[in-house]
Order: C-alpha cells, then sequence, then structure tokens
C-alpha cells in the first residue's frame, strides 16, 4: 500500500468514525452505547492503520501520523469512560467524543493533503 492509498484509507475510516459518533450523538442515551462500541472499533481499525503508516513513514508524515493517533487515542480513552458511565454521563462524554472526532477527520485531512504535496515543496498562505 503505497503513501497515498494510505493516506486514503485513513480519511475514509476518520469519516467512518466521525458518521458513527454523529449516529451515537443523535440517539437517546440508552441506544448510545452499541454506536460508541461500534465508534471504538472502527478507532481500534483506525488506531492500527496509522501504527503501520507511521513506522513506514518520512519523518515529517511520521509526525503527522503521530498526532493523528494521539487524537485517536483520546477518542478511545473517551468511549471507555463512556462505557462505563450513567446515561446523562455518557451524553457528554459522546459530545466530547464528536468533538474529538472532529479533530481525528482535521488532522486525517490535513496529513492527506501534505503527503498529496510534491517532495521539496513549502505550501505558502
Amino acid at each position: 500500500m503505497d503513501i497515498n492509498e494510505t493516506m486514503e484509507k485513513t480519511l475514509q475510516q476518520a469519516r467512518e468514525l466521525q458518521h458513527k459518533m454523529n449516529e451515537a450523538v443523535n440517539k437517546a442515551a440508552e441506544q448510545m452505547k452499541p454506536q460508541i462500541e461500534d465508534s471504538l472499533r472502527k478507532a481500534s481499525e483506525l488506531q492500527a492503520t496509522l501504527s503501520k503508516h507511521a513506522a513506514q513513514s518520512t519523518e515529517m508524515a511520521s509526525e503527522q501520523a503521530k498526532t493523528l493517533l494521539g487524537h485517536v487515542n483520546d477518542f478511545m480513552k473517551m468511549g471507555s469512560e463512556a462505557m462505563r458511565s450513567s446515561a446523562e454521563q455518557t451524553r457528554a462524554t459522546a459530545q466530547q467524543m464528536m468533538e474529538q472526532s472532529r479533530k481525528i477527520v482535521d488532522s486525517a485531512g490535513a496529513a492527506a493533503r501534505k503527503d498529496a504535496e510534491p517532495e521539496g515543496t513549502d505550501r505558502v498562505n
């Protein structure tokens, strides 16, 4: 799998994760836990993809993957906490997870854009 395929897969998994969290936040608290469990499975898949990518990447891409992996790790901690929480706490934690999933998608998109740039070019804003 080349870098572009890996980044595309990462972005796709991040979007799926965000979609699952959208579903979880929009459901009643008693119905959230199965959605959170599923989102944690997606996050685990994303985590495995990122760990593999970080090991195979250039230093800059590896740093981006580590940042993204940090967001995924935070997400997974929140999800584990939500699974042990009361209904009201689960709602609050699910909202935090939704915000964290946005960070994951944003970081994955930034990493994908950075990887798509030709070597040796600097982006000027």
